[in-house]
């Protein structure tokens, strides 16, 4: 199947739909866009990536402060969790992908049915990059998205 999604749809559908999951799972919202980060100290990020396949197949990565990270944790989980503050990170950063994926996925195409592969954390050093990268300031942090898609044609 032959897609074609809109370059700055797209965009503002990726804002949207980790603001929905956000503001609904973690208690905390998406306050602006962020258009050059200041780069990050190896290891002070967690993140954890994902591929999709279906009407379209792609990748999703996401990368949080760690401090960010553990706020969101404490959010989710209502507190400090019994697997220490490292794994809830991990938990909490698969969980926030595969919550954002899937309602990025159900806002572009309502009819197909796309799978979800199990979401990986990311290496401390590997750089994060999609054909649309956005980075978003919560009121806890700064997000990093990168998201790729194959087999779909942007206009």
């Amino acid at each position: 199947m032959n897609l074609v999604f809109d370059r700055q749809a797209l965009e503002e559908q990726w804002t949207a739909a980790a603001s929905e999951v956000l503001e609904t799972m973690f208690f905390t919202g998406v306050e602006w866009e962020v258009l050059d980060p200041e780069p990050a100290e190896p290891g002070s990020r967690i993140g954890a990536a994902l591929e999709f396949h279906g009407a379209c197949a792609g990748r999703l990565a996401l990368s949080l402060e760690r401090e960010a990270a553990e706020s969101l944790a404490n959010s989710f989980f209502g507190g400090p969790g019994e697997d220490g503050p490292e794994e809830d990170c991990r938990s909490v950063m698969a969980g926030l992908t595969n919550m954002v994926c899937g309602a990025m996925l159900s806002h572009l195409d309502k009819k197909s049915i796309f799978c979800l592969d199990s979401p990986q954390p990311l290496a401390a050093l590997v750089e994060m990059s999609g054909d649309i990268e956005k980075n978003l300031r919560l009121e806890v942090g700064l997000l990093r998205l990168a998201f790729s898609l194959e087999g779909a044609e942007q206009a």
